[in-house]
């Protein structure tokens, strides 16, 4: 049946002597095989690393909540004038009040914070261990953060000025003592 007319078939030249033998050029120019190496080991290594940091940025930022903001304020007006200790001074962002209302805030829900990044972690890593391997990156970014804040502080409170006061500088202070340790002490934990 479609053997007989496959070998009958005249426009087939299969078996035909000529150039343009399928055979022949087969066996004159060989295979062409594109050849194509996947490190899988590394494209996972590569997609983990960029999961891990991902989530060190978000988790990071979520604890820091508003007091991110007013280091990130600080930074662009330092940054962006000549004369930015007197601009950063005058900036309504760190009045003594502000500032003082940024961290009791921020202290307010970071125990909430704490808690929920806790629980989502016991949910996709059951190992302690993993789990602060991953936090101490975390408790890194938060505590450096944490030390431009009072870098920044230090250079707006001297003095009376824009609601600034003693009583002021020393419950800021004591706020991002407390913040800094409640996020050490979590991150203990595991």
């Amino acid at each position: 049946g479609s053997r007989a007319r496959f070998l009958a078939n005249r426009n087939r030249r299969l078996f035909s002597m000529s150039t343009e033998n399928a055979l022949i050029t087969l066996l004159r120019e060989g295979v062409s095989v594109q050849e194509s190496s996947v490190d899988s080991k590394r494209d996972l290594e590569d997609c983990l690393r960029s999961a891990c940091n991902d989530f060190i940025e978000h988790t990071s930022s979520t604890l820091l909540g508003p007091i991110g903001g007013f280091v990130d304020q600080c930074k662009n007006v330092a940054g962006s004038t000549s004369s930015s200790a007197d601009a950063l001074a005058r900036a309504p962002f760190t009045n003594g009040v502000v500032v003082k209302g940024v961290f009791a805030s921020a202290l307010q829900y970071l125990d909430g914070e704490l808690e929920n990044v806790s629980k989502q972690m016991n949910l996709y890593l059951e190992n302690a261990a993993t789990q602060g391997i991953l936090l101490k990156p975390v408790v890194r970014k938060v505590t450096r953060s944490l030390e431009e804040a009072k870098r920044f502080i230090g250079e707006v409170s001297q003095g009376e000025d824009n609601g600034w006061d003693l009583e002021v500088r020393s419950d800021v202070l004591k706020s991002i003592e407390e913040y800094e340790a409640k996020v050490k002490i979590a991150s203990s934990k595991k």
